[in-house]
């Protein structure tokens, strides 16, 4: 019911705040807005404010990761990722996997507060990837145009398959009730999990159904909107789980419908326009505190996570692509960096007291996504502007040697 409530609210919210033209600049600045509501959060602290109940905060980050990824399940159809896009393809199933290995590893080892399945944990949350103001960077550009779709698909395919798993994670890090056997808390997820899978598909699939016979093909975005709400929704009343739920529902959708591509990428823009300011805003608010609380090990595991940890990884997935050298750089450093669901996956986290060194996840995990953001935020453009130049340059030495 609390989640109910939460979405009704955001949804309300963003109706009201998205007639106002302000919201645009502020998806543009995620830097800002987690300035901003870190400077909020100090100055409430200063003057002794009571602290929010953790689980309205939680609830509402369900809802927003809830309704990012569905616009981003619903961008791809699974069965023809490989074929549409092979960069895409190989940095889904191999990249991120291996980055969750070698970033859950590294965390075990560098950080010591950190069990072995919280350090999985944050390797899970910062594998969320897909900064909205990155894709918008390369997509009003004149950047080739299997850049653009290595870009936008392979930020929706992470995001959409990589959640489950990260879901998944926080029960595996979640010590089971008193006299319970450990393995409890999966156990239960994966039931969640299934009867979610379950009721999304199914309403994803009518909804595709529904609006592949209606004549207008503006409608089509609206009823899939519908689906999506109605999982999440119905799922956060039977006791399954509403993200998964709003995610299959886009999944199943996004592969039976014959919606064109600008319609789901106008689909995506629309959501994240209004999901990802209050993401960030929300993330400062609620968790810049915990970076005063780093040591010198999580500051070198939080940097090295969001560099060399998250371009190795890539890099390797790239190299038997047919992609140009200057190509495969440019989306090893590129993407891949964590962001709005990053962040919400977090504060989602706020009501699980029972996970196994909680504090010490929130902690590590906020500074390595803060630098995430600062660092995307910081090398977008150059890099941007560099690979222009090097494919223009091959251009032009092609053209001589024709």
């Amino acid at each position: 019911m609390v989640f109910i409530v939460a979405a009704l609210v955001l949804a309300v919210s963003f109706w009201i705040l998205g007639k106002s033209k302000a919201l645009e600049a502020m998806a543009r600045a995620p830097a800002l807005m987690l300035a901003a509501g870190a400077g909020i959060s100090i100055v409430y602290r200063i003057a002794g404010g009571p602290f929010a109940p953790s689980e309205w905060a939680a609830t509402g980050a369900d809802a927003l990761l809830a309704a990012l990824v569905f616009v981003a399940a619903a961008q791809f159809r699974l069965s023809r990722l490989a074929n549409a896009c092979p960069a895409s393809f190989r940095l889904t199933l191999g990249g991120a996997p291996l980055f969750l290995v070698v970033c859950g590893l590294a965390a075990f080892i560098l950080v010591p507060h950190l069990t072995l399945g919280a350090a999985f944990l944050v390797a899970g949350a910062l594998t969320l990837n897909g900064a909205a103001f990155d894709r918008r960077a390369v997509a009003d550009a004149p950047a080739p145009s299997v850049i653009k779709a290595a870009v936008r698909l392979e930020s929706a395919a992470i995001l959409a398959l990589g959640l489950p798993v990260a879901l998944l994670l926080e029960a595996a890090a979640t010590a089971a009730p008193v006299g319970m056997p450990p393995v409890t808390p999966v156990y239960e997820f994966a039931i969640s999990a299934f009867k979610a899978f379950a009721l999304g598909g199914g309403l994803g699939v009518a909804a595709a159904v529904v609006g592949n016979r209606l004549k207008n093909p503006k409608q089509k975005a609206p009823i899939a909107i519908a689906a999506g709400a109605l999982a999440a929704v119905t799922a956060a009343l039977i006791g399954a789980h509403p993200v998964i739920a709003a995610g299959a529902a886009g999944l199943l959708w996004g592969e039976q419908t014959t919606a064109l591509i600008t319609t789901r990428v106008r689909l995506r823009r629309v959501v994240e326009r209004l999901a990802a300011p209050a993401a960030y805003f929300a993330f400062g608010l609620l968790l810049a505190p915990r970076l005063l609380q780093a040591d010198l090990l999580t500051i070198v595991f939080a940097l090295a996570a969001v560099t060399i940890m998250r371009a190795g990884p890539r890099l390797v997935a790239l190299k038997k692509t047919a992609l140009a050298k200057e190509s495969q750089v440019f989306l090893a450093w590129f993407g891949g960096a964590p962001g709005a669901a990053s962040a919400l996956f977090l504060i989602s986290l706020f009501d699980a007291a029972s996970i196994v060194a909680q504090d010490a996840a929130l902690t590590v995990g906020a500074l390595a996504i803060t630098f995430g953001i600062i660092a995307a935020r910081l090398t977008s453009r150059p890099l941007l502007k560099s690979l222009l130049k090097q494919t223009a340059a091959a251009k032009k030495r092609a053209l001589f040697a024709a």
